[in-house]
């Protein structure tokens, strides 16, 4: 009867989760910020060289034409971020609607230029780089998906020139492109006059005001960030992948605000937010590392120290299946409550540090997959985020003491009920 409670309930997740990640344009979105990942890790790095200011770098580096070069990736980089973000996200839908991706990319990047205003200064026109930016990356996003979307429902409704079977393919595609992407133009171009006429003025100002700043207010706050964490926990309870099946969410709310951090990191200016992907992901505490440690420093049965010697280096590195599926913590109730308890108290953890003005705001530094857990602290905060980190750990140790101890005394319970039970402890 409990085994089907827990079925009919990890059925509802997986369908309730599988209907946000496996929506289209969420799926899209989700996809491109993925691609974002090399343009995001080239600016991290740069961003790190540029603000190193010990042992006579930062001299070396502005002596040696370094710091031009840094500040040149950084600027061709993270500050036109939203121009990538228009050229993955028209791209992966076109591919996800198994069409040819390349002049539908091409539109919709037209369709994120139309959507962007142009300064004038004198007989000057031109972009300005902060619409380029991060605070263009939900433009940027509207503008891949309608343009590339409109582009590829005119083609499929034949509203194209045919040319003959003898011209080649490579032509034939080239002008079966030009009336989808006029009509993509006129009704983009349309939507900007239209915005233009509003008390807004331009795309990015209402979509600020209308979407924007509503997710950052969703997401804003510790309980909601509690709460995510939590929930990714408890969705890997029932087997299912947390942080794959909340990502579109969490790009959704919370990329931008780490986009902004790292491009004005990358610019010396102040931090602007405190709560962004690496906020909520980089703070839910060593959980893994903390059991493999309890497993091999405080439990006896044979099944859990041996889980431990196997988990302690791969947790290290960020990776948890070990532990979730050899301790195991999948429909394992006694492992629910610490399961999900500690990333919701790491996460309160790092808050708490950071309004009290010991925790720098993350910097917007994308670590890459793999990164020691401890020591990534000490990359996106300082040597207040590694204090952060080992602080999690000692919660996480502590929260998980009693539940290890009762699932120890179970397993000792069950290997001594076996015949072969002889010399299978640990003193």
């Amino acid at each position: 009867m409990k085994q089907q409670k827990f079925d009919k309930i990890k059925q509802i997740l997986a369908l309730s989760t599988g209907k946000i990640s496996h929506n289209l344009y969420m799926r899209t979105i989700s996809e491109a910020m993925m691609g974002m990942m090399p343009i995001m890790m080239i600016s991290s790095v740069t961003s790190l060289l540029n603000a190193i200011d010990f042992w006579g770098l930062k001299l070396f580096f502005q002596n040696t034409g370094l710091t031009k070069l840094f500040e040149q990736i950084n600027a061709m980089t993270i500050s036109i971020v939203a121009i990538y973000v228009a050229v993955l996200t028209s791209y992966k839908l076109a591919i996800n609607l198994k069409h040819e991706p390349l002049n539908a990319t091409i539109v919709g990047l037209m369709s994120f230029f139309l959507l962007t205003n142009i300064s004038i200064e004198g007989k000057t026109q031109f972009l300005n780089i902060i619409d380029l930016g991060s605070a263009g990356i939900f433009v940027a996003m509207i503008g891949g998906l309608l343009g590339t979307r409109l582009y590829i429902f005119f083609i499929e409704k034949k509203l194209t020139i045919k040319m003959p079977e003898s011209v080649p393919l490579v032509v034939q595609k080239t002008f079966e492109s030009i009336i989808p992407g006029v009509l993509v133009a006129l009704f983009i171009g349309i939507i900007f006059s239209l915005i233009s006429l509003t008390s807004q003025g331009n795309m990015i100002t209402l979509i600020n005001t209308l979407l924007q700043k509503p997710l950052l207010s969703l997401g804003s706050n510790i309980f909601a960030a509690m709460f995510i964490v939590a929930f990714i926990e408890l969705i890997w309870f029932f087997g299912i992948h947390g942080v794959l099946a909340v990502y579109p969410v969490l790009m959704m709310i919370y990329q931008q605000p780490q986009m902004a951090n790292l491009e004005a990191y990358g610019a010396g200016q102040t931090l602007p937010y405190l709560f962004t992907t690496g906020f909520i992901l980089n703070n839910r505490g060593a959980r893994s590392f903390a059991v493999a440690l309890l497993a091999i420093f405080k439990c006896k049965s044979q099944q859990l120290r041996s889980v431990g010697k196997l988990a302690v280096i791969p947790s290290l590195f960020g990776i948890s299946e070990p532990v979730k599926f050899g301790l195991p913590q999948i429909m394992n109730v006694r492992m629910l409550i610490p399961l999900m308890l500690t990333p919701a108290v790491s996460v309160l953890s790092a808050w708490l540090l950071t309004i009290i003005g010991f925790l720098p705001y993350q910097n917007g530094v994308n670590l890459p997959s793999g990164f020691p857990i401890i020591f990534g602290g000490l990359i996106t905060n300082g040597w207040q985020g590694l204090i952060a980190q080992l602080l999690q750990l000692a919660l996480c140790i502590l929260i998980y003491i009693p539940f290890m101890k009762s699932q120890d005394r179970a397993y000792i319970t069950e290997e001594n009920k076996r015949p072969d039970k002889e010399s299978k402890y640990f003193s």
